[in-house]
This record gives structure tokens, sequence and C-alpha cells, in this order.
């Protein structure tokens, strides 16, 4: 085999998981995933209640704790799935409750009398009137509001998982959720197996999401007790009842995890303030805590901002996080294995393939998602590596794919300069361009994707199928720099990518020579601020507009355009006008009202926005969704992507505050990209936007073959093919309307 060739993946392949009796995959479905699960949650309850010293309480005791059971004991959650289950009822039980409570003095007596009578022990044991038979009638009733709340973290908390997906997780696991992420994480080449952390947004929203879901009657109680450390005394008390498989409980456990929770629900009260009547003073009150329970820190800043002195008062709980009590990360491979090995095994028993191989299979889509989200934020980078106003925008909406003889992000800017140097706009057109229409960047991720499939394609092996091409690009997280293309390829790819200039573009990423690329890679060097400097990028223009003048390439044609065409497009650029300065007026103002509110962190300036979705709120109000990217006045912080929701309420309605906050870069959190609906920007990881598919919107990935504002706005060529392009436009806009929505 050539050294340059790339074999498809072994016998251990990723997908088991999901393909695994799947219906998708052309394989008859062996047994119902959903009614194993429902049947085997009910046994995850009966090994709860009998490890809890129910028989050891009195009967009103008992009561309330299997009633909690029943209301507040669902087996969602960090730790295994018992556990769970038993966190999550005892978190609830009253807060006068007590496992084994005094008796009145009165009562002592008389207990004691009827005993040194010989009278019979009163029957006060909760399995005396409710045997073990009727005990297990009442799981099945509580299995089903745990089994969706499951399957809602699994599908809010990666969102490229259909429900049958997680449910199939789900079953490999044991209903055991943080093990049902590590199984995802195998399949979608996670490069870093992690059991969800409790201390990041996207956790706490999707546990938010999963309890409403199963309609908990207290939904943020029980986020809090997955996500609010406790001492590491008091954990590590806890820790022997908490394992999996842990011993019987005795009523003093119970009272001693009855004390951690409340210490732990107390956090809320940590800090309390107190306007005093007048409004010219405040009391803050501050729970005295012990070293090992936590620190207070208060800081009154020797700078003002605005007239007005900064004072920061800050409580840190000190501990540790139920979570933490899980198995060694180390042991999280071996957990992989153990699952691989079993669900190999079922399959070889029943005579099934260990994974599909087919191009249109869930765990296929799933990938395929896994891959535009990645190529999303590569993009993203790329505006906040650029300094401002330099023109590139409607080049990387074009031009600018991903794919070439160097890392993704260095390929989009490369590519990017390129195009705008052998094919420039008119100096009258529009230069600095803002994306409002988030379908144009969502084509070039789109075909990016595809000119990547064609390239890595090429260095296969013979009749390998998209899926196993996806699997290799998710194990190299879309970088194939390491890999050595053809002309021919680089072609084949532009091509599959509908690139303008397939031909160009390939012979010029066939020509790079090794000393080039080392040459260009030392230009696209950030500087502290992770912004490449204008005189590098003046460097790679002057570099790659030398490479290019042998081409001779032909100059664009400005249309000579009929009085009609003439019209349609001077509309469509004084709309987009309209709305660029509406829009970057009012994220300036949201910036103004940032820097006031934070006024420790840089103060920022607008640089591009990257996406604008809209979407109505409620029926009184719509609203605005956009990413965008800021720069620091100062030039020294890195530029910021952001995320802001502009509000804009009826007539005779109360308006609702416009915000923006700031995103990681590194954006690893949810991603939807359907054929029909995406998530084409980025949105905070919250419950108020990932909560019934708020953060998915309209028009997916085979929306972007059509006709879209942009290009008419920036391709000048001849009347015939304008008058064309404007026909096609006017049938989209028709098909758009009638799928409901205003384009």
């Amino acid at each position: 085999m050539p050294p340059n060739k790339v074999q498809p993946p072994g016998p251990d392949r990723r997908g088991l998981f999901s393909c695994l009796y799947s219906g998708n995959c052309d394989q008859p479905p062996s047994f119902c995933f959903k009614r194993d699960l429902l049947a085997s949650i009910p046994d995850l309850y009966e090994e709860a209640c009998d490890r809890l010293p129910v028989d050891d309480m009195p009967a009103e005791a008992a009561d309330e704790l299997i009633s909690s059971m029943g209301k507040y004991g669902l087996c969602l959650g960090l730790m295994d799935p018992v556990t769970n289950i038993i966190l999550n009822t005892i978190a609830h039980l009253p807060q006068d409750f007590r496992a084994n409570p005094p008796l009145p003095h009165d009562c002592k007596r008389r207990r004691r009398s009827k005993r040194l009578a010989g009278a019979a022990r009163p029957t006060d044991s909760w399995s005396s009137h409710i045997g073990p038979t009727c005990r297990r009638d009442t799981w099945p009733r509580d299995a089903a509001p745990s089994y969706l709340a499951l399957r809602r973290f699994m599908v809010r908390y990666f969102g490229c998982l259909s429900e049958e997906q997680a449910t199939r997780y789900l079953h490999w696991a044991g209903a055991d959720l943080a093990l049902a992420v590590l199984l995802v994480d195998h399949d979608l080449y996670v490069a870093e197996l992690q059991l969800p952390d409790p201390t990041t947004e996207r956790t706490r929203a999707a546990l938010m999401c999963a309890a409403t879901c199963a309609s908990h009657p207290a939904p943020d109680a029980l986020v809090r007790l997955h996500t609010t450390p406790v001492p590491l005394e008091r954990l590590h008390a806890a820790a022997p009842f908490l394992r999996p498989g842990g011993p019987k409980l005795t009523v003093d456990d119970v009272n001693t995890l009855v004390d951690l929770l409340r210490y732990q629900c107390s956090a809320l009260l940590d800090l309390q303030v107190k306007q005093l009547p007048g409004e010219r003073e405040v009391v803050v009150y501050c729970r005295k805590l012990k070293p090992d329970e936590g620190k207070l820190e208060i800081c009154n800043s020797t700078s003002s901002v605005d007239g007005f002195d900064v004072v920061s008062i800050k409580v840190e709980r000190h501990g540790d996080l139920f979570a933490s009590l899980r198995s060694d990360p180390q042991d999280k491979r071996s957990m992989i294995s153990t699952f691989l090995a079993k669900a190999a095994r079922t399959a070889r028993s029943r005579g099934l393939v260990e994974s599909c191989s087919g191009d249109t299979c869930e765990y296929t889509e799933s990938l395929r998602m896994r891959l535009h989200s990645a190529i999303h934020a590569f993009y993203l980078k790329v505006f906040t590596m650029l300094p401002p106003s330099t023109g590139l925008i409607r080049d990387i909406l074009w031009a600018g794919h991903c794919y070439g003889p160097m890392d993704p992000v260095s390929n989009i800017i490369v590519n990017s300069i390129w195009h705008n140097i052998v094919y420039p706009l008119p100096m009258s057109e529009i230069k600095e361009y803002h994306i409002i229409d988030t379908l144009s960047m969502l084509r070039v991720e789109v075909r990016s994707l595809e000119g990547l499939i064609t390239l890595v394609r090429g260095n296969f092996e013979s009749g390998c199928s998209t899926q196993q091409v996806m699997e290799h690009l998710s194990h190299k997280s879309c970088d194939i720099s390491h890999e050595m293309h053809t002309l021919q390829q680089f072609v084949a790819a532009a091509t599959t990518a509908r690139h303008p200039q397939h031909a160009a573009l390939g012979s010029f990423l066939a020509s790079l020579t090794p000393d080039m690329l080392n040459d260009l890679r030392h230009l696209l060097t950030t500087g502290t601020n992770g912004v490449i400097p204008r005189e590098s990028l003046g460097q790679i223009k002057y570099f790659l507009r030398q490479k290019v003048m042998a081409l001779d390439p032909e100059p664009p044609k400005v249309a000579e355009l009929c009085e009609e065409a003439k019209g349609t497009l001077l509309r469509m650029k004084s709309y987009y006008n309209r709305m660029k300065l509406h829009f970057c007026s009012k994220l300036e103002q949201l910036l103004q009202k940032y820097a006031s509110e934070h006024p420790l962190e840089p103060q920022y300036v607008l640089s591009v926005i990257c996406g604008v979705v809209a979407g109505s709120e409620s029926l009184d109000r719509e609203c605005y969704h956009v990413n965008f990217v800021a720069a620091s006045k100062s030039g020294i912080a890195r530029n910021q992507l952001f995320f802001a929701e502009l509000n804009y309420a009826y007539p005779g309605e109360q308006e609702k505050p416009n915000f923006c906050c700031p995103l990681p870069l590194i954006y690893t959190g949810r991603c939807y990209y359907g054929k029909g609906t995406a998530r084409k920007i980025v949105y905070p990881d919250s419950a108020d936007f990932i909560k019934s598919n708020h953060d998915i919107t309209s028009y997916g990935t085979r929306h972007t073959d059509g006709m879209l504002n942009v290009d008419l706005m920036f391709d000048f060529r001849s009347d015939a093919q304008f008058a064309d392009d404007m026909r096609k436009y006017c049938e989209r806009q028709k098909e758009l309307l009638q799928e409901g929505d205003e384009y």
C-alpha cells in the first residue's frame, strides 16, 4: 500500500452503540430499546428502596421517604442511577424530616408501659402495610418520567442525536447518564473522554431541560443538588454509601445525608442583600463560613468607573461535587472497552453487523452534524483572528473553503486572500460586509465539508464509504495537513465543493511547496492579542499576488443591467444597508451597556456581525439573535465572540430588555445541522435557549443550493445570466413563503 494511502477503520469502528439494531441501517430491530429500558428502570428503584432503611424507620418517616421517591426520585443525575434516585429522594424531604425522630416524653412512657404489660409491639414498619409486591407495582409508574428525563438530557446535551439514538445509548449504559455521554463521545471521536462537567452551563442547562421534561416539581433544586459543592469532610463521610452497589444505609446514614443536603441547599442564602428605608443604605448579610466550608472576599477597587467605586463581594464555597465520587478518570477507556465488548458479543450472537456502513444512517448524520459544527467554529475563529476592516468577508463567504495543504483555519484565510487578489470587487461596491443572511455562512461550511470528504476519499483505499471518510475527519478534527494530495485531488475537491474558480484554486493549492507553506504559517502567527498583524496580512497578499501574476486571470465582468434588474438590485442593496446600520447601531449600544455593567473587563467595539436569525420570542414581541465579534478598544485584549438578543415589542406591549454576553471561542457544545433546519448561530448554554429546540432555526443544509441575496448583490456577470439568476431568486422567494416563513 502506498505510504500516502489511508486505510479504512478496523473492526473496532465507532457507531456500534447507535447502529446496532437500528432500522435505519437496514437491520431489523431485534427488540424495542424503549420498552427494555422502561422495563429495567423499575429494578433500579427497587434496588434504591432496598438500600434505604425503611423497615427500621417509624411508619410516618418511611411513608415520607417513599412518597418523596415517587415524586422527586428521578434517576437523573451524574452519579450511577441508583445513587441518583437516593440523592434526589432525600434532597426533597421536608425540612423537619428525621429518619428517627425523637418521640414525645409521654409517648415514650406509654410505649414502655405496653411492653412491660406484654402487649404486642405496634405495627409501625412501612413494609408491613406496603409489601414488596405492591412496592414493585409502583415503580413502572415512576420509570416513565425518569426515561423521559434521561432521553431529554441526551438530546439537549449533544444536539445531534435523535431520541431513538439517545435511547440506544442509554440502553447500553444501563440508564447511567454519565456513561451514556461517554459512549456518545467515543462514537463522535471526542479527543478526550470526559464525564459531564457539573460546573459548565451546558450540563446545567441540559439537567434543567431534562427535569422540566419529566415534570419534576422543583427542577431548580435538582440542578443545584448535582452542581453545588459540599465540604470535602462531609462529602467523604457520605462517600461509602454513595457508591454503586454500596451497602444498605442505616438510619444514621440517612440523617447524615439529610444534614449534608440541607447545608448544600442553603448555599443560596450565603449572601443576602437588604435595602434599608430611604434607599440610601444597603445591608449585606454574609454567612460565617469555616475554613473548610468556604471563604468570603470583599474587594474595594481603587479605580472608579463613571464616578462610581467598584466594590465586589464574593462568596466561594469550598469542597467538591457529588460527581467527583465517580470512578477514576483513567478507568473511562476501560469502561468503554467493556461496553464495546458487550455490544460486539450481542451482535455476534444475533448474527448482526457490528456497525453499519450506510451513508444515510443516524450515526452518519450525527457525524456530519458534528463536522459542520467544528467547521462553523473554524470560521468564527477566523473572524476573531482578523483585524477589523480587512475587506475579506465577501471572499470568505464565496471562496474561503477550509480544505487545502494547511490546517483548516489557515486554509480559510489563505484561500480567501487568494480569491480577493484574483477576483477583486469593483472599487464602487461594498467593502465592509456584515453577515446578516446566515445561509451564506452555512453554505460555505457545507461546501467546505463536501470538499474535505472528496479530498480525503482520494487517499482512501477503494470502496470506502462516506461514513468512513467522516470518521477519519472526525478523528483528525478536519486537520489533514500532514497528508499529501495531488493536483487532481485538489481540483476534484474544489469542483465537488462548487468553488467559483475550482480549476484555478486546485492549481494554486498544488503549487504551494513545503517552504512556501512554512512561510505562510509563520505569517499567520497571531500576536499576543490573538490577532494577525496587518503587516503580516500585507506580506501574505504581496506573496500571493506575485504567485498569481503568471496566471493572468480574466478580470470580473461588470454587468450592464436592464432597468428592471437595476431596480431590483438597488432595492436589495438599500434594504441590506438599512439592516446593517440598524444592527450595528443596536450592537454598539449593547457593547456600551456591557462595558458599564462589567467595568473590570476590556471595552469593546463592533468588528463584524457573523450571523443574524429572526424569530418570534412570544405572542407580543419579536426578537433577533445575533453572533458578532468585537475588538478591544485598547488593542491589547483578544477579539471576543458575543451573542446578543434584540427584542421588539408590538405597539402597546412592554419591550423586553436587549442584552449581550461573551461566548467561548472554542465551542464544543450543542450542534444541529439538518437538511430542513439548522443551528446557524452559537447560543449561550442556557435552558432558556435549548428548550424545545428554540436554538434550532429554519432553513437547513438543503437550502444552501439556491440563490441567496448576497449572490445577486456581489455577482457581476452578463445581463442574460443576471436575468436567469433573478428568475431563480423570485422562484426561491415563492417557495420560502409557501413554507410559512418570511425570508
